[in-house]
């Protein structure tokens, strides 16, 4: 198969190729670097475009080109979007339309990555379908793109939980998710503070995601535990549902940290998202194989051995290098 891959130069995007390149696939990347990395993936399958998913002409030629398209390429995180609401919207609703109306035309599978940010604060156990609340533009304009991928015949929609983890050696590190950055302090040793704590986060690991999206661009059969969901439509990609208390306990146990780096505060925060997900289709069309111990060991071995410069460099943080770097 040939897949086209918006944002594959990403921290998740360069999963899904290096899942979809083993599996034998030849993988178009369309990325603009728009965090200042560079992208050194080198493979005989593989062609990296330069260019912007605003840029109409390309992705229409792009997608025409390919047999699926997997679009990742966003605007990512509430305080990204916020920096800039009208390139958010460019972005994030507008360039997806237009990819969705190339699908449709050409008539192409359409994998899409959105967020269980969709469903806002919901005390209840969600599943797909559950009633939206978005509460950020950036969660908003995930759920109006999702409206355009379906109407595309062949789509999956994959509302992904938090992510966690490293990605490939040739991916964006990202230090600004939750359990990520919680881990590069514990190690560091910082006090971990948490906000009340009862807030729940379906988490999930970047390669997870970016295997499991891969494999939604197939149309080869799979084995029952490694296949396709075998309808298209929207779903919940997570691992487990984990407060951020039991989080960061969690991960000070697995770093064999004392307790007493952890702080609790009644202070409310003001991320008011809380939500729980059913697990009901994981294990029926797929199994994720990265749980929340591999992704916190990875982090602390890379603090240990010192391979981070900086963790608070901006490059790593997508709502920081949005205002101080591009909106500059």
């Amino acid at each position: 198969m040939k897949v086209l891959v918006t944002g594959g130069a990403g921290y998740i995007g360069d999963s899904a190729v290096e899942y979809l390149l083993n599996r034998g696939d030849h993988v178009t990347v369309l990325d603009n670097l728009m965090y200042g990395h560079s992208y050194m993936r080198h493979h005989n399958n593989l062609t990296f475009v330069r260019g912007d998913i605003t840029e109409q002409h390309l992705t229409n030629k792009l997608v025409y080109d390919n047999d699926a398209v997997l679009h990742l390429a966003a605007i990512v995180g509430d305080g990204a979007c916020a920096a800039n609401p009208e390139r958010t919207i460019e972005v994030n609703q507008d360039a997806t339309l237009g990819i969705a109306n190339a699908c449709f035309n050409y008539k192409k599978r359409m994998v899409f990555a959105s967020t269980c940010s969709v469903y806002g604060a919901n005390n209840n156990l969600i599943d797909e379908d559950s009633p939206t609340n978005p509460l950020s533009l950036y969660a908003g304009t995930k759920l109006k793109a999702e409206a355009y991928v379906r109407q595309v015949p062949e789509h999956y929609i994959f509302r992904l939980g938090t992510l966690f983890g490293l990605s490939t050696e040739h991916a964006r590190l990202r230090c600004d998710l939750v359990a990520n950055i919680l881990t590069y302090k514990a190690c560091l040793g910082e006090k971990l503070t948490v906000f009340g704590g009862d807030q729940y986060r379906p988490l999930l690991h970047v390669r997870d995601a970016g295997e499991l999206m891969g494999l939604a661009c197939s149309t080869v059969p799979f084995d029952a535990t490694s296949r396709p969901p075998n309808a298209y439509g929207t779903y919940i990609l997570s691992d487990r549902n984990c407060t951020i208390l039991k989080l960061a306990e969690t991960i000070l146990s697995v770093c064999d940290l004392p307790r007493t780096q952890l702080e609790v505060t009644e202070i409310a925060f003001e991320d008011q998202r809380n939500y729980k997900v059913s697990d009901k289709r994981r294990g029926k069309f797929w199994l994720t194989r990265f749980p929340l111990i591999v992704g916190i060991r990875e982090i602390q071995k890379i603090v240990e051995e010192g391979r981070i410069a900086n963790v608070w460099d901006v490059q790593h943080h997508n709502a920081r290098y949005t205002k101080e770097v591009l909106n500059d």
